[in-house]
């Protein structure tokens, strides 16, 4: 009795890893890359915000990515630090402050001054953002423990409470690992500034990789649409590393400036 369960053990494991497939993205990229504001429109309106998403959308993005953390009584928040002192006038770590008193603070102090606005809650966000449009929300964890907000995000999908396609992204495998185990059908994107540890994808099934500009081969580009992955690249706001990108076939550029063609 003991080997037969060896040997089913074995087999789950030989195809969770070797036989896994991303989910269909097939009515969210097209021929030509897909430009995704990166943060909204960051030079003009503090990041992060539901008027620096909306002016994006106003000028042709199709889609958005935005930055999240949780606060100490678990509300996500459109944040791309988790330390308030670094474009806030706020003190501490977010991570650290209840969303009551997170209310009171403002953001783009720093950046923009005379536009400053509150860190918004996700949800509040989303609600507000018209349906037919893509948003990437990226996942800014503590640690690499730190896997509440991922689940929170995939929660909110799943009950519908989001009715936009959407792609939970991030620099950590184990917070995807815990959205694909939660909610698979979810379309995850795995965040990375170099290929060493890219063999790891078998472990936490991203759909799409979210490479560093730098980094980014056509053989890598291949590889990923091979396996059913989508490739969406940033940060790029070159027009030359736009083309570039476009001949490698790439689905996704992660931009600060709406600029086709």
């Amino acid at each position: 009795m003991g080997l037969v369960f060896t040997i089913i053990a074995i087999a789950v494991v030989i195809r969770y890893i070797f036989f896994w497939e991303p989910v269909d993205m097939k009515n969210i990229f097209g021929s030509s890359p897909l430009f995704i504001a990166h943060r909204g429109t960051p030079f003009i309106i503090p990041e992060n915000t539901l008027q620096s998403l909306k002016n994006a959308i106003n000028i042709g993005f199709e889609a958005v990515e935005v930055d999240v953390c949780s606060t100490k009584d678990k509300v996500v928040v459109c944040s791309h630090n988790i330390d308030l002192e670094r474009e806030t006038n706020g003190q501490g770590f977010l991570d650290e402050t209840n969303y009551k008193k997170t209310r009171l603070v403002k953001t783009g102090v720093y950046s923009h001054p005379s536009k400053t606005s509150e860190i918004p809650k996700l949800y509040d966000v989303i609600k507000k953002l018209p349906q037919d449009v893509l948003v990437n929300i990226e996942i800014k964890p503590a640690n690499l423990w730190n896997i509440g907000t991922a689940v929170r995000v995939a929660k909110m999908i799943k009950s519908k409470k989001s009715t936009q396609k959407t792609i939970i992204s991030t620099f950590n495998p184990a917070a995807l690992w815990a959205v694909k185990l939660f909610a698979p059908k979810i379309i995850t994107g795995y965040l990375f500034t170099t290929t060493k540890h890219l063999w790891a994808i078998n472990l936490f099934h991203p759909d799409c990789l979210h490479p560093e500009g730098g980094i980014v081969t056509r053989e890598l580009v291949n590889q990923a649409h091979k396996r059913g992955q989508a490739v969406n690249v940033w940060t790029i706001d070159s027009r030359p590393g736009k083309h570039w990108l476009e001949k490698l076939n790439v689905d996704g550029i992660i931009t600060n400036y709406y600029s086709p063609g």
